[in-house]
């Protein structure tokens, strides 16, 4: 049975959202098409609001709290 594809540009905004979460820069964006950068660039402006506000990967509120 075959798969259906991803949605590129949903996929785009997903990578850059993970990207601003863990506090990465946004000039690591690897798009330069201007649909996937722009959805990338949005999912890094959520995360990383998120990221600026205390919020942390769930892998990550575990380290702290094993470590603490």
């Amino acid at each position: 049975m075959n798969r259906a594809k991803r949605d590129m540009t949903e996929r785009a905004y997903k990578l850059g959202y993970n990207q601003g979460l863990k506090g990465h820069a946004k000039e690591r964006c690897p798009y330069h098409e201007s649909e996937k950068r722009g959805n990338w660039m949005a999912g890094w402006r959520q995360g990383h609001a998120f990221y600026v506000a205390g919020y942390r990967m769930p892998q990550e509120v575990w380290a702290q709290s094993a470590s603490g």
